[in-house]
């Protein structure tokens, strides 16, 4: 007679065994991932990326767990044609393609673009790929880059590329960033590519000051490829559920964003309309540093280290905090240059007395116009301007990099990075000068500017949906850095207080 503890074990090998076959029905689908970033890559040892998330929201919901091995793309192509693999992910829909895969329905859309050198794209007026089609058949001896291999899925557009008449007008590069590199040589006049993955490529590269995107756009919708010998129907119809379920509740419009938005902000920061924005608030900053070390009658080392602090440590802080490296300072010497440039043309300007000393008439004018600045307090005036336009440039750039860096919760991290970048600089000088007086925490309305301005625009880039495009982040970044200035200088005029704890 078997003993109590042989039979439960005997028991349980049996109702293993009766339940096999649901266990295997529920077999990971083998999905293989081949590298290009944001669609597919590795970050930090953990595989993520747009096409990667978009399709574990959709096996979740479709109750079928799925595995993913890297591959190269036509590899992956091949083995999930020959049944070896379960599924490719971002595949476009062609004839062949359609006879040879079981395709899933559309969960997502490609937008190819095309880049050209700045200043260059106006003069092109087309819109879609019809158009480009029709202007590259025009004669124009336009020299297109294209990516080698690949099908743009425009008839037209796929007929003039691989015409052997057009071959002298077609140069094929095996990546964004050859196409980039040939485009600034200028052996290319244009060059089509996925808007997320080159707008990466550029940033790399650090040529966003000089390329641009021309009006064009090309949509090309994705598929999950399926093999055909060994995928059930039962499968095929859970996942294009699952898509549909999932476009409507949102889920595969917010995943997305999640991954579109940095890159749109990328390109905003990149821009030279934002470069010179980004000069004008650490000027700014440096400016105010200046300007309160000769209220507190500080040293000239002083009025350095003071507009140092003002104009940089807030941003130090966020790159600490978020491991951000090199930090932004390091990464671009022009700023450290720029404050102390400031700081070196403000001493010379207050210095100016001793230097026109002996030429009367000339330095009576100028005292007469220190004593009126005195009297109108123009000084103090324009140490709060200068100061608001360098809390509202560095708040955006704090979001921006809580973008950049994919912080999540982005709620939590994108108005704690605002308002450290924001005002952290300017609090930090405060305790500089006054220790245990510091006005911007008791009663100036200050930090809470950069976290209302931060929070403002967090909220609308969290809310705001996928289809997103940079003439609005454009719009919506110069209207919070606006906000956050006038908010601040209102707030000095009308003696604004934050709440007080008691």
């Amino acid at each position: 007679m078997l003993r109590p503890d042989a039979l439960r074990r005997v028991l349980a090998l049996v109702l293993a065994l009766l339940a096999w076959p649901a266990f295997a029905d529920q077999a990971a689908l083998r999905a293989g991932w081949y590298a290009t970033e944001p669609q597919q890559y590795l970050r930090q040892g953990e595989l993520t990326g747009l096409d990667i998330e978009m399709v574990r929201a959709i096996a979740a919901h479709a109750g079928q767990p799925v595995s993913f091995t890297p591959m190269g793309y036509l590899p992956l192509l091949e083995a999930v044609a020959e049944g070896r693999m379960a599924l490719a992910t971002g595949i476009a829909r062609t004839e062949q393609r359609a006879a040879r895969y079981a395709l899933s329905l559309p969960y997502r859309q490609d937008t190819n673009v095309l880049i050209m050198r700045r200043g260059e794209a106006a003069a092109l007026r087309f819109r879609d790929a019809t158009g480009l089609a029709a202007y590259l058949g025009s004669g124009q001896r336009f020299r297109l880059g294209v990516r080698r291999g690949y099908s743009y899925f425009h008839p037209a557009l796929d007929a003039w590329i691989g015409d052997p008449g057009n071959a002298g007008l077609v140069r094929a590069a095996e990546d964004d960033p050859t196409n980039i590199r040939r485009l600034l040589a200028g052996e290319i006049d244009g060059f089509l590519a996925e808007r997320l993955s080159v707008a990466l490529a550029i940033t790399a590269l650090g040529a966003g000051p000089a390329v641009e995107e021309q009006a064009m756009r090309l949509m090309v919708p994705l598929h999950l490829a399926f093999s055909r010998a060994g995928t059930p129907a039962e499968t095929l119809a859970a996942f294009n559920a699952a898509i549909l379920a999932l476009q409507a509740d949102g889920t595969l419009e917010s995943i997305g964003a999640r991954f579109r938005f940095p890159l749109l902000l990328s390109q905003t920061i990149d821009s030279d309309w934002f470069r010179a924005l980004r000069v004008v608030g650490a000027v700014a900053s440096a400016l105010a540093g200046a300007l309160a070390a000769r209220q507190s009658q500080w040293s000239l080392f002083g009025a350095f280290v003071l507009a140092g602090v003002t104009a940089a440590s807030g941003g130090v802080m966020r790159d600490l905090l978020v491991g951000r490296f090199p930090i932004g300072i390091a990464r671009d010497p022009l700023f450290l240059m720029l404050i102390f440039g400031t700081v070196a043309g403000f001493w010379m300007v207050t210095h100016l007395w001793s230097l026109l000393r002996g030429r009367a008439m000339l330095a009576f004018w100028v005292a007469q116009l220190a004593v009126g600045m005195r009297r109108r307090r123009i000084d103090r005036w324009l140490f709060d301007a200068a100061d608001a336009l360098g809390l509202g440039a560095s708040t955006v750039l704090g979001v921006a990099v809580a973008f950049g860096m994919r912080a999540e919760p982005f709620w939590l991290w994108g108005p704690m990075l605002g308002t450290i970048t924001g005002a952290g600089g300017g609090i930090l000088r405060d305790v500089l000068r006054g220790g245990g007086n510091i006005p911007n925490l008791k009663t100036g309305f200050y930090g809470e500017v950069a976290l209302i301005w931060s929070l403002a625009l967090s909220a609308w880039l969290s809310l705001r949906g996928a289809e997103i495009e940079i003439d609005e982040v454009v719009v919506v970044v110069v209207a919070a850095v606006l906000g956050a200035v006038v908010t601040r200088l209102a707030a000095v005029a009308f003696a604004w207080r934050p709440p007080r704890l008691g």
